[in-house]
């Protein structure tokens, strides 16, 4: 019942926001990048790349830690103000929102990270970017790495979930 209101509501985003790639694969995108211990599209999320960043933080941040490389930062305001304190500090291998967009590689407003419906927005352009020239399930993967080993561990994460979505 969730999952079938989840996609309903990634189906309405596509409607309302012009997202050119199928609404299975957005939804697939969200419920892969989503942290085990949170709904697909919980917006507060921050997330680590590198265990050395991880080192360098304070107890004050430290507290909202969910898992060894999570940061849940429960609203959007708290959210803004704890990116804010680690660009400063110059921490910036970080996946932020619902849709883990790198702060490093993808410039947006610091609250659109945050904002469930305007990272759908930023992470559709990004796919639609990957893909511009020739689609596939690699340039979808792309989402996640270029790398290849992992863009086909991630292409087969997108793959699975795609196809355990349309059997439910």
């Amino acid at each position: 019942m969730l999952k079938t209101i989840g996609l309903l509501l990634f189906i309405n985003y596509s409607s309302i926001f012009a997202c050119n790639v199928d609404d299975r694969i957005m939804f697939s995108i969200a419920e892969i990048e989503k942290h085990t211990n949170r709904m697909v599209g919980y917006p507060y999320l921050i997330s680590f790349n590198s265990k050395k960043d991880i080192a360098k933080l304070d107890a004050n941040i430290k507290k909202f830690f969910i898992d060894s490389r999570t940061l849940d930062c429960q609203d959007i305001n708290t959210c803004q103000s704890l990116l804010s304190i680690l660009v400063k500090n110059n921490i910036t291998n970080l996946d932020c929102g619902a849709y883990q967009i790198n702060y490093k590689f993808w410039k947006i407003p610091i609250t659109d990270y945050f904002d469930t419906k305007k990272s759908y927005i930023k992470a559709c352009s990004i796919i639609e970017n990957h893909n511009k020239l020739n689609w596939s399930w690699s340039n979808v993967a792309n989402y996640h790495s270029g790398t290849p080993h992992l863009n086909s561990k991630y292409k087969a994460l997108l793959l699975s979930s795609i196809q355990r979505n349309i059997n439910n």
